[in-house]
């Protein structure tokens, strides 16, 4: 592993631990949850067999600051990020520039079923989901 790969993995860590040891006060193991992201497949390609892909974002909602924290592997370009709320429809969306790192995104913490979506430059499309009761 390269050393600025490390160094920034280090720094993911070490922001990911002051939010959730930090400066804030210690909540209960269901404080976060851990959103599973997913390719869609919107590019295609053949049909033979391969080893899975690298996701290269990650995701995980903190109720305590009704906050998503989004953590991208490498720098991925100009990702377009839409948050709704399926229940109540409510929806946000976003242009940023995804450099690699973590990066905050503040939702109503209203309960219902959410759906989060990034489109990167090139089209492919990574979404998931979770649900805040």
């Amino acid at each position: 592993m390269n050393k600025k790969k490390h160094f920034f993995y280090v720094v993911a860590f070490i922001i990911v631990t002051l939010v959730t040891f930090g400066t804030v006060p210690c909540y209960a193991d269901d404080d976060q949850t851990f959103i599973i992201i997913s390719n869609d497949g919107s590019l295609g390609g053949d049909t033979g067999h391969h080893a899975p892909a690298l996701i290269p974002i990650q995701a995980v909602y903190s109720s305590s600051l009704s906050t998503i924290f989004v953590n991208f592997l490498y720098d991925l370009g100009s990702v377009s990020v839409e948050i709704e709320n399926l229940t109540t429809g409510a929806y946000s969306q976003t242009t940023i520039n995804a450099t690699q790192g973590v990066h905050p995104f503040l939702i109503t913490g209203d309960e219902g079923v959410y759906e989060i979506t990034f489109t990167l430059p090139n089209g492919q499309v990574y979404s998931g989901s979770f649900e805040i009761e």
